[in-house]
């Protein structure tokens, strides 16, 4: 069985970091969709991502928001997804 999940993201009043705030479960992909869209007028938010989940595999199915690339999305082994902010390359 396929589920959907939508995660809005944004930024930490102490300013460190993200927070995140994970959905209900979606059966359809439009309406974790429909929900991202809907929370992007309110204040603080970046942005929100679609994550579809099967029995073995997950994979990110819409964005908006900040760019791919500043974004790191993981999964622990109890299946919480996480949102936030890419590691930035630095040099010594």
């Amino acid at each position: 069985m396929t589920n959907y999940f939508c995660i809005t993201f944004g930024p930490k009043s102490n300013g460190e970091g993200w927070w995140n705030y994970r959905s209900r479960n979606f059966v359809y992909q439009r309406h974790a969709e429909k929900f991202g869209i809907e929370q992007m007028p309110i204040a603080g938010t970046f942005g929100y991502v679609v994550i579809e989940e099967g029995e073995d595999y997950w994979e990110v199915v819409d964005e908006l928001g900040a760019p791919s690339d500043k974004v790191s999305i993981s999964c622990n082994r109890l299946g919480t997804f996480k949102v936030e902010p890419a590691p930035q390359l630095q040099l010594v």
